[in-house]
């Protein structure tokens, strides 16, 4: 197994590749909920999504800087790496900022987003609502809204199981 920098030139490729291969066919299929339940049972990927779209920002800044920055070791199982049998995806600086510029390309939702937008929509989503709640707990006030939605209450019998894997995946 070898390790690649992504040997492709359109941002609609690099972006393709780029999805995590546990969740390819929900994401092109735009199945959200079932990747909201994914998300919930892998916490380290949703969380990853967050320094994904840090580095890409970066690199963005940098370049409209004429600065030049280093690669980046996509730190999930891409589509790209399961097709190519490769052991990591590591992306150019120029293709960091190609992929950033191809995802704020379509901000609103339209059938044209972006993989990865739409995927760090959801993530991120769902760590400020996470967040949110962590701020309510942590003052002393009753936050429910969140146990609502059906990702969450499909997967957490009661209040204290949610507080426990918050704390335990999300306390720092």
């Amino acid at each position: 197994m070898n390790t690649y920098i992504l040997p492709l030139d359109t941002d609609s490729e690099i972006d393709q590749a780029l999805i995590p291969n546990e969740i390819y066919d929900m994401t092109i299929n735009r199945k959200t909920k079932d990747i909201q339940t994914y998300f919930i049972l892998h916490p380290r990927l949703l969380r990853s999504f967050v320094g994904f779209n840090g580095a890409l920002k970066l690199a963005d800044q940098l370049a409209s800087q004429k600065k030049c920055g280093c690669f980046y070791v996509v730190p999930w199982e891409t589509y790209y790496q399961v097709q190519n049998n490769a052991k990591m995806t590591r992306l150019s600086f120029s293709q960091q900022v190609q992929e950033y510029r191809y995802m704020i390309k379509f901000w609103y939702p339209v059938p044209s987003i972006s993989n990865m937008h739409y995927l760090s929509n959801i993530a991120l989503g769902m760590i400020q609502s996470i967040s949110l709640y962590r701020t309510y707990l942590s003052n002393n006030l009753e936050y429910c809204t969140i146990l609502n939605e059906p990702y969450y209450y499909k997967n957490f019998d009661s209040q204290n199981k949610f507080r426990l894997y918050i704390n335990k995946y999300f306390s720092n």
